[in-house]
């Protein structure tokens, strides 16, 4: 048995206090922003729904999936701050609980990403990929949720499509513009995302 892979094992499922309230903190913070952006989304959504593009102001939602994860780098963080920041959206609007359906869908979905490369590679490709898995699962749920098997295959095919370029931006993007201001300002000099950036770059 090799110690220090054991070692390193544990260490990557220890989260610290720090970690855990930051989570909790950009959780909530991003649930509170969910009830803003679902205001513009609802203004915007009847000029975009007749033709199948409405998903393209959805991939905010995705948000939560990615970004705290992307900074924390631990295993389950995903899925927690997803569904933390769905049920504050849920209390704060009228989606109620049910909203951290949605949250749990998309949390897990890219939990199962990161677990996939063992929560050690962060570089672009694993964050896309999360984000495109985390709506693909969102646009599964709202498919059986909301009956678009009514809807003709090339509908639900404009509406995946745009929900996943959506994420890419309004997610991907935004996690990727959003960590790279912080770690600028030196508050997150205590977190995974700037020791590995001094270990390999």
């Amino acid at each position: 048995m090799n110690l220090g892979n054991v070692s390193s094992r544990g260490q990557l499922f220890h989260i610290t206090i720090f970690e855990l309230t930051l989570a909790a903190v950009l959780s909530v913070a991003l649930g509170v922003a969910f009830w803003g952006w679902s205001l513009f989304y609802e203004l915007f959504k009847p000029l975009l729904k007749g033709i199948g593009l409405k998903y393209l102001l959805t991939g905010f939602w995705i948000l939560p999936s990615v970004l705290p994860i992307y900074i924390i780098r631990r295993p389950g963080v995903a899925f927690f701050s997803s569904v933390v920041a769905s049920l504050v959206e849920g209390l704060v609007s009228n989606w109620g609980i049910m909203a951290g359906a949605w949250g749990a869908v998309q949390g897990m979905a890219a939990e199962l990403v990161f677990a996939c490369f063992l929560y050690r590679r962060w570089n672009y490709f694993e964050l896309f990929l999360a984000v495109s898995a985390s709506a693909i699962a969102s646009y599964s749920l709202d498919y059986f949720y909301y009956h678009y098997s009514l809807l003709t295959e090339k509908f639900n095919c404009i509406q995946l499509f745009s929900f996943i370029v959506s994420s890419m931006f309004l997610a991907g993007y935004v996690t990727i513009f959003l960590c790279n201001k912080l770690v600028k300002t030196g508050l997150l000099n205590n977190f995974r995302i700037v020791r590995d950036r001094k270990m390999f770059w």
